[in-house]
């Protein structure tokens, strides 16, 4: 779905919900995503907000993990993204 080798805004909010799928904590995320912190730290307050994303105290550092409604739009966005691929 990469046009000009930039992501959009899907594919970096797909990218977030699959390393949160079992749990990540914020510098995961920002090393898998190659986000700035600024950016991550702005998509991860839009996903805990809209409820796709859960944020645990795991002490010393925060969790993040996908809730059920994010793994149902992450596989809508999956399903998505492969019936735009052409063959």
């Amino acid at each position: 779905m990469v046009v000009n080798n930039r992501r959009c805004e899907i594919e970096i909010i797909s990218d977030i919900l699959s390393l949160c799928k079992d749990g990540a904590k914020k510098t995961q995320i920002l090393y898998r995503t190659n986000l700035s912190y600024t950016q991550l730290r702005d998509y991860l307050s839009f996903l805990i907000r809209t409820g796709v994303l859960e944020e645990y105290n795991t002490k010393p550092y925060n969790t993040y993990f996908t809730t059920k409604k994010g793994l149902e739009i992450l596989d809508n966005i999956k399903n998505l993204i492969g019936k735009l691929k052409t063959e």
